[in-house]
């Protein structure tokens, strides 16, 4: 699947401690080289649809990964393409 990482993303993905930028980048290398049926699979990512969830400007469905125990990362994605909008460091506030 080809993951887009827009600016803000990036900086926000280089503000985190060294475990969750680990996990960030191992994340990274999963999503690029699996298709997203194999994403929903995936015991690591663990890619989610968030329930009720909607980006406000595309109205697409978001989705959650996992890029620790307690890192996940917001996306949707625009048909062939993940697209990383945000990092979030707790996995409760993830689901909010």
């Amino acid at each position: 699947m080809r993951v887009v990482c827009p600016p803000n993303f990036v900086r926000e993905a280089l503000a985190q401690e060294g475990p969750v930028r680990d996990g960030l980048s191992k994340m990274l290398r999963i999503a690029s080289d699996l298709s997203f049926a194999d994403l929903l699979k995936h015991q690591g990512v663990h890619l989610e649809k968030l329930t009720g969830k909607t980006d406000p400007v595309t109205k697409k469905p978001l989705y959650s990964l996992r890029a620790t125990r307690a890192a996940r990362v917001i996306a949707l994605v625009d048909g062939d393409t993940l697209v990383l909008l945000t990092v979030v460091s707790d996995h409760d506030k993830a689901y909010k």
